[in-house]
């Protein structure tokens, strides 16, 4: 909330108190805020009362408005030391810039060789826990090699060396995967490097980090971790964010955090990647950088082997051509979004970043379920904190049929995906259609329309296809088909339409509610 101190106490001194409550005052703050908190929940019926809940209901008045923010504040300031200038604490090497930069500068002089390991973590547009990939590398480097293995699931699935010859850089790649090798050279490309030049362009950051957080255990070594504002950092965008740990015995990096990594396939959606698992050495065994080739592999590049597999599968494909100004406008209108609200066939959903729900009717219009989605710990756009343990997502179905309800909770794992990810998943494809659609008037809207077959992700059939319409003006679908043939072999098409883009949506929208008369059951008894 907080981006630093002088943030805080210009948020303090407009609400004219004392930027540093005392035990007590904190205390009768604390009190105000649960009795607001009891007063609301005393006018509600039967609820299941979210964070989120908590948070709007506090900031209705005046006067708990402070002590949620005097409260906030002390959450995060206790959690983060800013950098204390010009100070010196006995021991505490990393408290002074200067001493700080020469104490790991002197560690990574002895450094000859490295090798680390490099994970990805995504997580949803909105409001999601970040999980990390299936997919890591480990990497090798020397002054003038280096080697890369590439895992998936636990199985090495490839390995590629990059070794100086002379004036060149000979490359070798073995796919496991599609059990073939390729080698070529990069003539004059031979190079000496610094296998920690990386590293050590972030110490020369430290004088000017934003914050120096509390020591954390990684890896079974107690560390100190320093962010940075990559504004700082000469050629980075400015989305971009990194944290780096150091060991305080030997100095040196153990895990470095870049957050706001654009990916390419999902628009309007980012990553984090983590080195970590580091080790350092004088020097590396030669047989690490010597290429291996399994007897019976053939000579072609993965991507050759792995692109005729796809055809043979798949047959042919087929490109539209769409102007590229289109997906960009798209996304760029879809980021702009916080509430959504959509019908999908029989199903009314409602959206916002922290929270969703779903109300399902028969065909007579009767109303049969409603569906809440809370997430009660959000990790947000942010986080440096992949797999957070705390993420929990509250699921809440009242079945109107027979008069009964359940509450399931999920963690970072298995967990329901947002629907605006459903969303926004069909428009990373939109510069691949197989057909640019005519233009047509739908929903008194003057559309235009894209074809996408799912071919072109995956490993999915013929049949099946994403249809998309956009207005014309806002660059928003007005209505999106999801279609394909059943084993039956009938036709199935799933239709969103009816779009209203950042409605005004009630906190009530979003907060369980269960009639009195309601019977409580096992989720495995539904």
């Amino acid at each position: 909330m907080f981006e630093n101190e002088s943030d805080f106490k210009r948020i303090v001194s407009r609400l004219n108190v004392d930027d540093k409550p005392n035990p007590v005052h904190r205390e009768n703050l604390r009190r105000q805020m649960l009795s607001s908190f009891n007063k609301a929940e005393q006018q509600t019926t039967t609820r299941i009362i979210s964070f989120q809940t908590f948070w709007r209901t506090i900031m209705k008045s005046k006067i708990t408005r402070f002590a949620a923010a005097a409260v906030v504040a002390i959450a995060v300031l206790s959690g983060v030391t800013f950098w204390p200038r010009g100070s010196s604490r006995a021991g505490k090497w990393w408290l002074v810039p200067s001493a700080a930069a020469k104490e790991i500068t002197a560690s990574l002089d002895t450094i000859e060789a490295l090798v680390y390991r490099q994970q990805v973590a995504s997580g949803g547009r909105y409001s999601s826990a970040q999980h990390l990939s299936g997919t890591w590398m480990i990497y090798y480097k020397a002054k003038d090699r280096q080697r890369k293995d590439q895992y998936y699931g636990g199985e090495l699935v490839s390995t590629e060396w990059s070794i100086s010859e002379g004036r060149d850089l000979v490359h070798t790649i073995v796919s496991f995967e599609f059990e073939c090798y390729e080698q070529h050279i990069d003539s004059d490309k031979a190079y000496e490097r610094d296998p920690v030049a990386e590293l050590r362009s972030y110490v020369g950051l430290l004088d000017g980090a934003d914050r120096i957080h509390d020591t954390e255990t990684f890896e079974g070594r107690e560390c100190v971790g320093f962010e940075v504002d990559p504004r700082k950092r000469a050629g980075a965008a400015h989305e971009l964010s990194f944290r780096i740990w150091f060991d305080l015995e030997t100095k040196l990096p153990v895990r470095v955090e870049t957050h706001g990594l654009p990916l390419t396939d999902r628009p309007g959606q980012t990553a984090a990647s983590i080195l970590d698992q580091f080790e350092y050495y004088v020097e590396l065994p030669v047989d690490m950088f010597t290429p291996e080739i399994p007897e019976g592999f053939i000579h072609a590049h993965p991507d050759v082997v792995r692109a005729a597999r796809e055809k043979k599968e798949k047959g042919r494909m087929i490109y539209a051509d769409v102007p590229p100004e289109w997906k960009p406008a798209i996304v760029a209108a879809l980021n702009k979004i916080e509430t959504v609200a959509y019908w999908q066939d029989l199903t009314k959903i409602y959206l916002s970043r922290n929270a969703w729900r779903k109300d399902s009717y028969d065909r007579q219009g009767q109303l049969q379920t409603t569906e809440w989605y809370v997430i009660e710990r959000d990790t947000g756009r942010t986080s440096f904190d992949p797999d957070d343990e705390n993420f929990q997502l509250t699921q809440t179905i009242v079945n109107f049929a027979d008069n009964t309800y359940k509450v399931l909770t999920y963690g970072r794992k298995s967990r329901p995906s947002h629907p605006i990810d459903d969303i926004w998943f069909p428009v990373g494809y939109v510069d691949q259609a197989d057909r640019i659609l005519e233009n047509i008037e739908m929903e008194g809207i003057e559309c235009f329309g894209l074809e996408i077959s799912a071919k072109k992700y995956g490993t999915n059939p013929d049949g099946m296809l994403h249809r998309l319409w956009f207005d014309v003006e806002t660059k928003l679908p007005v209505r999106m088909e999801f279609e394909w043939l059943r084993d039956d072999g009938i036709k199935a098409v799933i239709v969103k339409d009816q779009f209203e883009w950042n409605p005004e949506l009630s906190t009530s929208v979003f907060i369980p509610e269960i009639p009195p008369d309601f019977t409580f059951v096992e989720p495995n008894q539904m």
